[in-house]
């Protein structure tokens, strides 16, 4: 055979030899898999199915069972595996899906979805194995860092099959190649794929690992998180989770995932409310953005995903939004709000109208008690300004909203702080936020005041804020036809401000010309605003520092029309315009006399005035006084029938080179000259002003002026009656005009401190009185119609509108005495200022007519005076006597409340706009600071006078007149109602409550020290200054002097909870009431003063009493009004109250007992205790009922329905559920509880008859309520006794229709009220209380009784 063919053969018999060892080679596995139907090829084949993936599957279940070494055939299958595996190509291709599936009646491929591994991965018996080995392959590639590319695809395995045999090792492996992984996109898969792979019985330990690498590794706090949403967990396994994840949080030093963390946290419906809320606390608490770990713009970003998560989860769950709110209004003192508490009401207020509503009664509420302040503004803003931007157009209407908040001083103030602090730190949004403003303006006018204070507020801090929006500002030029005197001032003020405060302001040019049109205008309004833009211009262009360094000379005989002394620019601009204002109202005294006032005003605020200009203006105006006012003799002795004399006259010959006098005789006598002795007192006011600015506020330059004599009249007050009305009309003309000269003196020499003029001063202060007193007499005698003179600017004069007062007629004694036009506006209560002139009228009544004379104000100047020392009426040279002392009271009084205090008075649409007063913080601080300076010094007066009170108080005493008190008597008591009330209108200043603690505890420390206390805290401070005040009641002999002490003390008891302060108001209350008070001249006090005053005391006898104690009172009033047979029979215990005011006494009681008894509920009761309060409200409400039935007059009854309302509804919601809990086990005390109240609801049932049969149309509107309430509670009653099994103890009936007396109405006749002058008292205060109750609760729930049951 030859070598070819040889080797030929053996060529052949390899291949054969090959093929049958391939054929005894093939593995179990690839065997298996064939014969189930998928064949198996190594890369980068694909892989062959031949049937649907299921049938595979089950193929291979069904191949393995039935195999005859089942089941070590497993194990050789999965050895099979793990070797073809050992091959990383291999793997990853039995890992990846490569496989292609061949139908059999076409050859086509189409690849299948599903891999190897995860087919076999659904065998069970193949499953455990085959997790071990992918993890241990998945292990080492973590180790080296090389999972990335293969973790996807495990996982993906994993987590697509159906079910997991053994989820416990699942989850044990997966967090093992969590915590060895180190590559982080690896981490990420694997915490996002755990919650589709592992069972929902492993998903506690799951979640227990996943809290603790949520505390380690920060970078996978969002994956964990969202890993942690979807696991299934009980709600006490979710809330264990919580308190974990909580504190977690509280350590993160990373800002960025606080909006993961708050929308796992806020997960609606995991949790109960109680969880919800302190998982919002432990939220507030935590959430911060600390500026020095991250940087801004991640804390802008941060901030506002964070502002979203916590608003969506508001949306999502109504649970979150009210734990918000709770949380919030839990805050009781400033301390406890956080600035981010301001951004969370934000966000509320943006989630439904409903919550708009409740958070604008929170934050009005807040601030009312003291508890939400500016400074929590201020930090809100300074920490989270992105959010503020983000949510800037709710933050305008929220605002808008407050702003629109009436009577509220506190609130509007509130609301102007966030607008100022909006222009001032989002300076990026101004142009939308001046926007809004003005649009505000255009909606609502009486926002315009609040808006144009926000806006110079603004533009007094920086000008430059509002530069860019000048030209929106002309805007409010076109609206000021409608707007006040004082709108129209702050409206010139600022667009004056734009206009010249830069050299290039491109409204400049408008606005000079707008003021020349203006000026020149023939209309009386056109020109008043010509004159406020004129002055207001001169205000920032005399503040020009150009020529400062020049020398300039100015001549003796300046006047307003030399503009050319002074350089040319700023300041002649200014100068033409003071001229061009004088030449156009030369012809208007009221006008030149407005020009004069509010240039006063102006340069009195002026920071900065250019010296030369000072200057001029200053020898101008003092040149215009002195040549047309002052004289050195008396031109005529005798002007018709009048003689003409120098009078007044307090300097001395040595202190004077030449005699010189205000001729206000001359110039008011004689009628045709161009020089009017109108513009004297403004104009002197003017002078007065720019001598103090030019000279630091020295007046030694014009002291003259202090004690000139005045050219007067002289007359016999007692031939008064016998002189012709013209005559008589001169000499009152001239008397006014003195006084309002006397009164520009004391405004401006008051503040001076030279010692040689303090008694000049104090001798004029008696002058002004006794004119005062003068004019009063004369009017009383003459009988006169008078007309007096303009001394006041009025511009209602111009408008049309009827602003002026009445004509002052002569005063007979007939006639009702007029109100006092200065006390209208106030903080003191009604009592204290009606109780004041009602006290000794027979001293005041002259004085009645000079209150409606419109004389120039005296100023806060005057409280200086009150630094010199009280003495006797025999040395009053430089001292202040008794009666100075009173005059001056008074007046500071007056000035206090309009500085302080300001719209107060509930304005309605018969409220005059000009009587308005605007509160000004700046000029309230100061206001405040003066007081607190010379509080020490009002302190020694005030132990003078209660020295005096003291000494010379013997009881029951009268003189030979009739009267208890003497003059001087009357005066030390007036002197000390006064000073009570400065105290109270000086704690009572809004500026207290938001900021200026150390100034109030340094004027509580000076009361405090009177009382030789050592108190240092402000806790002990209040306490003791309350019982230093609590000394004071021997001194209160007059109950006018009485109330002011207690509003003085109810004053420094808002600024603290201590009970001890509570409790002495109470027991004063309850020993004036006990008292019987007189009038000075011994008649029994009575009439509405009186009675308002009964009510006061009462409020505060009743307020914050416990049930318990306010039960024991009406058993004592049940007992006592047996005595009260006649109108003026009084109660043996409360001497005040008499049969015909016992109403005001019950219906305090009523309040007190819906008061007590919501507070009591809102501390939190045990169901005993709540059982034995319940019976306490039911009793008094039964005694109350007896009480309306002995003392059966309208007042009672009407009382009595009305304040019943409230509390049947407290017991229908908090009472009837917790009878109804302890009926089984109180069985006999839900009864008797049930029994003592049924009485009384009988009897307001029988009201209900009473009020159609007498036709009584206040109560009859609020028979449907009340019957609605009545019968809402039988139900309710019936309802609770069905739950107990007891329905047959309770038996239901038509009532028949009884009235009060329990006698049965037999017709449908109606009977009209026939009341007693018992029965009706005209005299009763109003129960101001009683139709904001009734609305509450009349609105609160509008539910029909199918809806409540």
């Amino acid at each position: 055979m030859s070598p070819k063919r040889l080797s030929s053969r053996r060529a052949s018999m390899d291949t054969v030899s090959q093929r049958k060892k391939l054929k005894t080679d093939v593995s179990n596995l690839r065997r298996t898999l064939k014969e189930s139907g998928l064949t198996l090829k190594h890369p980068p084949d694909k892989c062959i199915a031949s049937q649907e993936i299921t049938h595979i599957v089950r193929n291979i279940k069904k191949n393995l069972a039935k195999h005859v070494e089942f089941p070590l055939n497993v194990s050789e299958l999965y050895s099979d595996f793990e070797k073809e595996c050992n091959n990383a190509d291999v793997f990853k291709h039995y890992l990846f899906p490569n496989i292609a599936r061949i139908a059999e009646d076409s050859p086509e491929e189409h690849p299948i979805s599903d891999t190897v591994v995860k087919i076999l991965l659904s065998v069970p018996t193949l499953q455990n194995k085959l997790i071990d080995f992918i993890f241990e392959k998945a292990i080492d590639l973590a180790a080296e860092s090389k999972c990335a590319p293969w973790i996807q695809m495990i996982l993906k395995n994993l987590s697509s099959l159906d079910s997991i045999i053994d989820s416990d090792k699942m989850s044990s492996n997966l967090i093992n190649l969590l915590d060895i992984a180190s590559e982080k996109m690896v981490k990420l898969e694997i915490i996002t794929a755990i919650p589709d792979i592992v069972g929902d019985q492993e998903h506690n330990n799951i979640a227990i690992e996943m809290s603790r690498i949520l505390s380690e590794e920060q970078d996978l706090i969002p994956a964990i998180l969202d890993c942690l949403t979807y696991l299934c967990l009980s709600d006490e396994q979710y809330e264990q989770l919580q308190k974990k994840t909580l504190s977690i949080l509280g350590a993160l030093s990373r800002c960025s995932y606080f909006a993961n963390f708050i929308k796992f946290l806020l997960m609606p419906g995991r949790m109960s409310d109680n969880a919800y809320l302190e998982t919002v606390q432990g939220l507030r608490n935590a959430l911060g953005w600390p500026t020095c770990v991250a940087k801004p713009q991640d804390i802008a970003t941060s901030q506002v995903l964070t502002a979203t998560a916590i608003r969506n989860s508001m949306v999502s769950s109504k649970v979150t939004s009210n734990a918000w709110l709770k949380t919030i209004a839990s805050c009781k003192v400033t301390t406890d709000h956080k600035p981010i508490d301001f951004i969370i009401l934000l966000i509320l207020y943006t989630t439904s109208e409903e919550k708009q509503r409740q958070v604008e009664n929170l934050i009005r509420k807040q601030i009312k008690l003291n508890v939400l302040k500016d400074d929590l503004l201020d930090e809100s803003f300074e920490k989270f300004k992105p959010i503020l931007k983000d949510y800037l157009k709710n933050l305008i209407d929220l605002t808008n909203s407050l702003l629109k908040t009436k009577n509220d001083p506190m609130v509007e103030s509130f609301a102007t702080h966030i607008y100022t602090l909006m222009l001032s730190q989002l300076d990026d949004c101004s142009q939308t936020i001046v926007a809004e403003l003005l649009q505000l303006g255009l909606d609502c006018k009486q926002c315009v005041m609040s808006i144009l204070i926000i806006l110079n507020n603004v533009a007094s801090k920086n000008m430059s804020l509002l530069k860019p929006q000048s030209l929106q500002m002309l805007t409010l030029l076109d609206r000021m036809d409608d707007m006040s005197l004082a709108e129209i001032r702050a409206v010139m003020n600022l667009v004056c401000g734009l206009a010249y405060s830069y050299e290039n302001s491109v409204i400049r040019d408008d606005i000079h010309m707008i003021i020349r049109k203006e000026l020149s205008s023939s209309s009386p309004i056109i020109k008043i605003q010509g004159i406020l833009a004129g002055i207001h211009a001169v205000k920032y262009l005399m503040a020009s520092s150009s020529g400062e360094d020049e020398t300039v000379e100015i001549p003796d005989n300046v006047s307003y029309s030399s503009v050319t002394h002074l350089s040319e620019g700023d300041l002649r601009e200014a100068a033409q315009i003071i001229e061009l204002i004088s030449r156009s109202t030369k012809q208007f005294p009221d006008m030149i006399s407005f020009f004069y006032d509010e240039l006063s005003i102006v340069v009195q605020s002026a920071t900065y005035i250019n010296k030369h200009f000072i200057s001029w203006l200053t020898d101008a105006v003092t040149n215009d006084l002195q040549q047309n006012f002052i004289v050195d003799a008396i031109e005529a002795e005798k002007i018709g029938s009048l003689k003409l004399t120098m009078q007044y006259c307090l300097n001395a010959d040595s202190e004077v080179d030449d005699v010189i006098a205000i001729n206000i005789a001359g110039l008011t006598l004689k009628k045709d000259q161009e020089v009017v002795v109108e513009i004297l007192s403004p104009l002197f006011q003017l002078v007065q002003t720019l001598h103090s600015k030019r000279e630091d506020g020295n007046l030694s330059s014009i002291d003259a002026l202090l004690g000139c004599p005045i050219v007067m009249p002289t007359f016999d007050i007692d031939l008064i009656e016998d002189m012709d009305h013209s005559t008589v009309g001169n000499i009152l003309d001239c008397l006014i005009h003195c006084v309002n000269w006397l009164r520009e003196l004391l405004n401006a020499f008051a503040s001076q401190t030279d010692y040689a003029l303090k008694s000049k001063i104090l001798n004029r202060v008696l002058q002004v009185e006794d004119i005062e007193i003068l004019i009063g007499q004369i009017l009383l005698s003459s009988k006169i119609a008078y007309k007096p003179p303009v001394c006041t600017f009025n511009i209602n004069k111009y408008t049309g509108e009827q602003g002026e007062k009445k004509t002052p007629k002569a005063q007979n004694s007939k006639l009702k005495p007029q109100k006092k036009a200065a006390q209208d506006d106030t903080v003191l209560p009604v009592t204290v200022k009606s109780q004041a002139t009602q006290n000794n009228v027979n001293f005041n009544k002259k004085l009645d007519s000079i209150h409606n004379i419109p004389l120039r104000p005296l100023n806060l100047n005057l409280i200086h005076l009150l630094n010199s020392d009280l003495t006797s009426e025999n040395d009053e040279d430089s001292n202040l006597s008794i009666k100075t002392m009173k005059f001056l009271l008074r007046c500071v009084n007056t000035n206090l409340e309009k500085v302080l205090i300001s719209k107060i008075k509930r304005k309605t649409f018969l409220t005059k706009q000009e009587n308005v007063e605007t509160y000004d913080p700046k000029k309230a601080e100061e206001c405040a600071k003066s007081v607190s300076e010379i509080l020490p010094k009002i302190m020694n007066h005030l132990q003078c006078v209660t020295s005096y009170i003291e000494s010379h108080n013997i009881e029951h005493s009268q003189n030979v007149n009739g009267f208890i008190f003497s003059s001087e008597m009357i005066d030390h008591l007036l002197c000390l109602e006064s000073i009570y009330n400065i105290f109270t209108i000086y704690f009572k200043w809004i500026g207290f409550k938001n900021n200026h603690t150390a100034l109030l505890k340094s004027s509580l420390r000076t009361i405090a020290i009177a009382s030789e206390g050592n108190a240092m805290s402000m806790k002990d401070l209040l306490l003791n200054v309350a019982k230093y005040l609590q000394k004071h009641e021997k001194y209160c002999l007059q109950l006018s002097t009485a109330i002011s002490l207690i509003e003085f003390l109810k004053a420094i008891q808002e600024f603290s909870e201590n009970t001890t302060i509570l409790k002495i108001v109470r027991d004063m209350a309850q020993n004036f009431l006990s008292q019987q008070w007189k009038t000075p001249d011994g008649i029994q006090e009575k009439g509405l003063a009186f009675n308002q005053s009964v009510d006061r005391l009462a409020g505060l006898y009743f307020v914050n009493n416990e049930i318990l104690a306010l039960k024991n009172l009406t058993l004592q009033l049940m007992n006592d009004i047996n005595v009260l047979k006649t109108r003026n029979d009084t109660l043996l215990s409360l001497k005040c109250i008499n049969k015909a005011n016992f109403p005001i006494l019950y219906r305090n009681l009523g309040t007190a007992l819906h008061e007590a008894a919501k507070t009591r509920l809102d501390k939190g009761l045990t169901n005993s205790e709540h059982l034995g309060l319940w019976k306490d409200v039911a009793t008094i409400m039964k005694y109350m009922s007896e009480i309306a039935k002995t003392l059966e007059t309208r007042n009672n009854l009407t009382a009595f329905f009305k304040k019943s309302i409230p509390v049947l509804k407290l017991f229908l919601s908090q009472g009837i559920p917790i009878l109804e809990l302890e009926f089984k086990d109180a069985t006999q005390e839900v009864l008797e509880i049930l029994k003592i109240l049924q009485q009384s609801t009988r009897f307001l049932q029988s009201l209900c008859c009473h009020s159609r049969l007498k036709k009584d149309t206040a109560l009859m509107s609020k028979v449907p309520y009340m019957r609605q309430l009545l019968e809402t509670l039988l139900y309710k009653v019936k309802a609770a006794l069905a739950a107990n099994n007891c329905s047959e103890a309770f038996w239901m009936g038509n009532l028949k229709n009884k009235n009060i007396h329990g006698e049965i109405i037999t017709t449908q006749q109606s009977v009209n009220s026939e009341e007693s002058l018992e029965d009706c008292d005209e005299q009763l205060p109003e129960d101001e209380d009683s139709d904001e109750t009734d609305d509450e609760v009349l609105n609160a729930n509008s539910n029909n009784i199918k809806n409540v049951l």
